[in-house]
C-alpha cells in the first residue's frame, strides 16, 4: 500500500511538472512573439565562395537567422555559379547591414565574401 501511495504521487506531481512547464513555455513563447519587431529593411548582397547548396546555404541561414532582428534569409542558390544572391529581412532597430554582412564573412573561417551589397526600406 505504502508503494501505491508513493507511485501515485510520483506520478501526480510529474505530470502537474509537465503541465507548468508547457503553460510556461507557452506564455514565454507569446512574450516572444509580442515583443518582436516587424522587419522593415531588406539587405541584398551578392555572396562569393558558396560551393553546395545544402552546407554553404545552410551556414548561412543559420547564423542569420540567430541574429536579433533578423526575420528571414533567402538564398538563390544556382549550381556553378561564383556568386549568389542572399536576401535579408531584418529590423533596423536590432540588426544593420554590417552587422549582417560581418556575420555571413565570419562563417566557416572566412569562406564567404560578401559585395554589391544594397539596403532598402520595406
Amino acid at each position: 500500500m505504502r508503494y501505491i501511495a508513493i507511485f501515485a504521487l510520483l506520478i501526480f506531481s510529474c505530470s502537474n511538472d509537465a503541465s507548468n512547464l508547457a503553460s510556461s513555455e507557452s506564455k514565454t513563447a507569446k512574450n516572444s512573439t509580442v515583443e518582436s519587431k516587424e522587419p522593415d529593411m531588406k539587405f541584398s548582397a551578392n555572396v562569393e565562395g558558396m560551393v553546395c547548396k545544402m552546407g554553404c546555404v545552410a551556414s548561412i541561414r543559420k547564423e542569420l537567422s540567430a541574429l536579433n532582428g533578423v526575420t528571414s534569409v533567402k538564398v538563390d542558390f544556382i549550381e556553378d555559379e561564383p556568386m549568389q544572391l542572399v536576401e535579408v529581412s531584418y529590423n533596423k532597430t536590432e540588426a544593420n547591414e554590417t552587422l549582417i554582412a560581418n556575420t555571413i564573412e565570419s562563417i566557416n573561417n572566412k569562406q564567404f565574401q560578401v559585395s554589391a551589397v544594397q539596403t532598402e526600406k520595406l
